[in-house]
């Protein structure tokens, strides 16, 4: 960054002074010439101005635009999805629902985020679908189990779900948080692993966009 110095003029104001001498007019020896001493002259000096600081104005960068996130691949028909006619669907890793909710270049990315949040709370499954064509709006529909950790088998069906989302354009990726009404927490504030999401089936509908107010509709057993 270039600083500016500005030059000052410093302006020194010199007074010269003469003495007065008065002489007798007719040499007398008692007549001596008198000298009148002269006062000191007062010097004065300016003040300095003050140096004046220039404001620097910043300029703001302009920030590159905004680039869709990849987390599923850019390739068609995408890898890892079963197929059922146009429609596509797979259960996504962590790491993919953690990168797909960092993506703020796509405004319904704003619903992940929050379900996200009330996945904390409460039991959860996920999906991640897409279509060869566009899709007004989505409906899944799971099973919420509790299972036996040791032999993976299932302890006791919790109740049924029935979720609903937004719509995508054709071969767009799009994660959906199933939320169900299970808290899973223990006494000490442990999430518990036991509870399950299964029996998922995705449908593209293609018809007119129904209330997204609310998205997941559980009917516990």
């Amino acid at each position: 960054m270039k600083k500016l110095i500005a030059t000052l003029l410093i302006s020194v104001l010199t007074l010269s002074t003469a003495s007065a001498i008065a002489a007798t007019s007719t040499p007398k020896p008692s007549a001596k010439p008198t000298v009148k001493a002269s006062t000191k002259p007062e010097v004065k000096e300016t003040k300095k101005p003050a140096a004046k600081k220039k404001k620097v104005v910043k300029k703001k960068k302009k920030l590159p635009p905004l680039q869709a996130v990849t987390c599923f691949g850019k390739a068609w028909p995408p890898s890892g999805f079963t197929q059922n006619g146009e429609v596509f669907a797979k259960i996504p890793t962590a790491a993919q629902l953690q990168c797909e909710s960092s993506d703020n270049f796509t405004p319904a990315k704003v619903f992940l985020r929050a379900d996200l949040r009330k996945c904390d709370e409460f039991a959860c499954g996920a999906v991640t679908v897409a279509s060869e064509t566009s899709c007004s709006w989505w409906e899944v529909t799971s099973t919420f189990e509790r299972i036996d950790l040791k032999s993976g088998k299932v302890d006791q069906t919790l109740g049924t779900l029935r979720t609903v989302s937004q719509g995508t354009k054709a071969k767009a990726f799009q994660s959906i948080m199933l939320i169900s009404e299970i808290k899973h927490k223990d006494a000490d504030g442990k999430i518990l692993n036991n509870i399950k999401a299964s029996g998922i089936a995705v449908s593209c509908h293609h018809d007119a966009i129904p209330d997204l107010s609310k998205r997941n509709f559980f009917t516990p057993n």
